[in-house]
């Protein structure tokens, strides 16, 4: 691992069990590992509080069945212990980010909040506010300049402050969204058996079939029918993990007329053959924190 990458754990007895807020350890790490694998229901370092950004490359979170590709711009926010899972999949090279993790003493009223304002897996740009102090409050902790609670204290407080004042900007930013995406949002997510082609949803909004396409992706970073593939993956997830249906039958349930099809694109988005999924979907590696 290059010199600029480092994990960094903080324990300062001066704010122990006080109110002040509690910095657990910050990282900025490229792993490329396919063994790189988190379950948050079987970590022992909880309870915690963990963001992650992704610079570049791209990991999978599973988040309550689930699964997100989270890629360059992409963040997760996520609870430890709770429901989820986030890994390298095999169809990725690596996966480059930042994190923190806080305890939740003082401070979970606010990370609830803000998952309620921006989301579990939020787009954030790598130029914003939240990320730069991410990244200058990783850069403090590798040149030991976080020597006491009263520092990382007021870390914590500034990154949580500088998401809520992103989250402002990024609720504005959906209200102003064409209500022609809107539109073709709420037609994929529920009609997402049924739907075939992307006519038949450029025709739904009344677009011509490239201005439509346009249109998406410059709104939601996805093409139509890629956001199609994401929800109907997302379902998939859920029916291999609670239901015991066959391969086959997931497939038409959520709008795949054939295993094999099914199988092949599953493993791209996933990085695990559906089968591959449901038998190791208790399966993870527990991974001890790493403090550099």
């Amino acid at each position: 691992m290059s010199n600029k990458y480092g994990v960094y754990g903080f324990r300062f007895l001066d704010t122990l069990n006080s109110s002040f807020y509690q910095l657990f350890a910050v990282g900025y790490q490229n792993i490329t590992d396919s063994s790189y694998d988190w379950d948050g229901l079987k970590r022992k370092d909880g309870p915690l509080l963990l963001f992650q950004y992704t610079i570049s490359g791209f990991g999978n979170i599973e988040i309550d069945g689930e699964v997100h590709q989270v890629d360059a711009g992409s963040a997760f926010m996520v609870e430890i212990p709770s429901n989820h899972r986030y890994y390298l999949p095999a169809n990725s090279e690596n996966w480059e980010f930042y994190f923190i993790l806080l305890r939740p003493i003082n401070i979970q009223k606010e990370w609830t909040e803000l998952i309620k304002l921006i989301g579990k897996v939020p787009k954030i740009p790598e130029d914003s506010p939240p990320i730069i102090f991410l990244k200058s409050a990783f850069f403090a902790a590798s040149k030991n300049q976080i020597t006491d609670g009263f520092r990382a204290s007021s870390i914590v407080y500034q990154f949580i402050m500088e998401l809520f004042r992103y989250s402002t900007a990024y609720k504005k930013e959906k209200e102003i969204w064409p209500e022609k995406v809107i539109q073709a949002v709420r037609f994929l997510e529920e009609d997402y058996v049924s739907l075939q082609s992307l006519e038949e949803l450029a025709n739904r909004v009344e677009l011509s079939k490239y201005h439509f396409t346009r249109l998406f992706k410059r709104t939601t970073g996805l093409s139509p029918m890629e956001y199609l593939t994401k929800v109907r993956m997302e379902k998939a997830v859920k029916l291999l993990r609670n239901t015991n249906l066959t391969i086959e039958e997931v497939a038409r349930k959520i709008g795949y007329s054939n295993g094999s099809y099914f199988i092949k694109v599953f493993r791209e988005w996933i990085g695990f053959s559906p089968g591959e999924f449901r038998l190791g979907k208790d399966l993870a590696y527990l991974n001890e924190l790493r403090f550099d």
